[in-house]
């Protein structure tokens, strides 16, 4: 049984900002590493081939802008032509390439790199600065990833830990991790919504607190709405402002732009806490007496950023709606995310479930935390206890966490419908088995397409992949049948198996997934993350 000496790492992994915390004679708390706490999720490429992370790498964003990456999140375990993709690909300065089988690459400092690799450099620093802290090696890990994370994106996580020389034990929803921290602190038998609006993301999950047992009643989210949205408005604003003073528009400008959007997002951060923010830009275009003053008040931006907070609101009612339950009938509204600070934010989360929003937990530590708790829970350690105490290693004092497949899954069948295997807030683990036949007289083998949504239409949703089963035998449509079983594990990973019931074949899917990485280039990651000195630890079916 592992001790306290043995520490497991809990690891927000977010968007804009990053955290770890552990757990330590019976208390839970975030890791430091001198002024770090809360590190920017940023990394850049150095002129020497060497990779800055954190507060340096983000400084850099203001003189070398195509070679910093930031917001990588949001491109980590997607495809390439997806409309988040595209609409990234606008937005940064950095250069976002294809690369094999659709995956995500990324061009800085004169190398192309994977947005897994660069999620490994944030993980790696983390993991740094909790040995250093601890004074000792930490390799264990749970990590948090959005509720709507899907199938592809939580792999590329797991892939980005393993990389960077860390054995995930758990992976954790943000939210339920939030809720696991908020549990523990208050010591509550209650219905909590958790409202996450973090950088990049947003997902709200309604959960029932009962002791000991955290019951996911249903999830539901946005994977591309966030604090960066709002950066962006800010940054136009900026920018005009910047064109009325100096008659000189910026918007061709990457240096010019990444020097702005530096500072919107403390403009941000400031009309967090007071009403208005002002702020002085020196040479704005660099090397050009083009200095910038800038004052914006929070009752002039929210006309702004309105339309982009009120897309929350019919998630979190989707989210009431699939938990059965009325806005009346939830008990405390938790928030997480940075995003969070913002009062027309909470004005609107008290406007949508009609009551004030709890405020005593910190939004940007607290998934952090619940992780750390969560994995100090699964190895048998003592973890914290609302009155000040913390619990015994026993069974009946860990957490028992009841979670949820956040989207439906399916496969494609005749005439491009989908065939839903598993349907949304469906708890896990679980699998699920149905029965297909073939389409085709002497068809030989099928292709399985899997996806993720909850149209009818298969390309309306999110494609994850596909499986070949072959070798089946001649034989008239529809005497040949084939069992599709799905399985989901309490990571929310899932595994698709495909047999032919007669011969008793099977395939399991080591399904290829778009946008994934194969063995051998996880493989090509590791090496070359280790040479940098960081160690990486056919046919149609259809229904029967």
């Amino acid at each position: 049984m592992a001790t306290e000496q043995e520490p497991v790492l809990g690891i927000d992994l977010g968007t804009t900002n990053s955290a770890c915390a552990v757990v330590r004679d019976g208390r839970a708390s975030v890791v430091r590493r001198g002024d770090d706490r809360i590190i920017p999720s940023v990394v850049a490429a150095m002129a020497d081939g060497r990779w800055m992370v954190g507060t340096r790498a983000k400084k850099r964003r203001s003189v070398d802008p195509t070679n910093v990456i930031y917001s990588s999140k949001r491109l980590i375990g997607r495809r390439f032509g997806s409309p988040e993709v595209v609409e990234m690909r606008q937005r940064v300065p950095y250069k976002i390439l294809e690369g094999k089988n659709e995956a995500i690459m990324i061009e800085a400092g004169g190398k192309v790199v994977s947005a897994v690799e660069v999620g490994a450099h944030v993980l790696t620093y983390l993991r740094q600065m909790a040995e250093e802290a601890l004074g000792r090696r930490v390799r264990r890990s749970v990590i948090a990833v959005p509720a709507n994370f899907t199938d592809s994106q939580r792999s590329a996580t797991r892939i980005a830990a393993r990389l960077a020389g860390l054995d995930v034990i758990r992976v954790i929803n943000e939210p339920t991790a939030a809720a696991l921290a908020y549990g523990y602190i208050e010591d509550t038998d209650r219905v909590i919504a958790v409202y996450d609006f973090g950088g990049g993301t947003f997902d709200v999950t309604i959960l029932q607190i009962t002791r000991n047992v955290f019951e996911v009643l249903a999830t539901s989210g946005e994977m591309f709405l966030g604090g960066d949205d709002i950066d962006e408005v800010i940054l136009r604003l900026m920018a005009n402002a910047f064109s009325q003073q100096r008659g000189v528009a910026v918007q061709d400008n990457p240096v010019a732009l990444e020097r702005l959007r530096a500072v919107a997002e403390q403009v941000k951060i400031q009309l967090s806490t007071q009403s208005s923010a002002s702020v002085h830009v020196e040479e704005v275009l660099p090397g050009q007496r083009s200095d910038l003053d800038f004052t914006l008040r929070e009752e002039d931006l929210q006309p702004y950023i309105e339309p982009i907070i009120r897309r929350t609101i019919p998630v979190c009612q989707d989210a009431l709606r699939c938990a059965g339950l009325s806005p009346h009938q939830v008990d405390e509204i938790v928030l997480v995310g940075g995003t969070t600070r913002l009062p027309l934010v909470r004005s609107i989360v008290e406007e949508t479930f009609g009551k004030k929003p709890q405020t005593s937990i910190n939004p940007m530590s607290v998934v952090a935390v619940g992780a750390a708790i969560q994995g100090a829970a699964l190895m048998g350690s003592l973890v914290p206890m609302a009155d000040g105490g913390v619990s015994a290693p026993t069974t009946g004092s860990s957490a028992v966490l009841l979670d949820v497949v956040p989207r439906s899954l399916g496969i494609h069948t005749l005439g491009g419908y989908v065939d839903f295997i598993i349907e949304r807030n469906s708890a896990i683990p679980l699998e699920q088995t149905r029965m297909f036949t073939t389409t085709t007289d002497n068809q030989r083998y099928v292709r399985i397409q899997v996806c993720q949504g909850e149209d009818e239409v298969f390309e309306n949703n999110l494609k994850l992949g596909e499986l070949v089963l072959s070798g089946l035998r001649d034989a008239p449509r529809g005497e040949v049948t084939v069992a599709v079983t799905f399985e989901i594990n309490a990571d929310g990973l899932l595994e698709v198996r495909a047999m032919d019931k007669e011969t008793g074949q099977q395939q399991v899917a080591s399904m290829r997934v778009l946008g994934g990485l194969d063995d051998q280039e996880i493989e090509q990651l590791a090496t070359r993350m280790a040479s940098a000195g960081i160690p990486s630890s056919g046919g149609t079916i259809v229904p029967r």
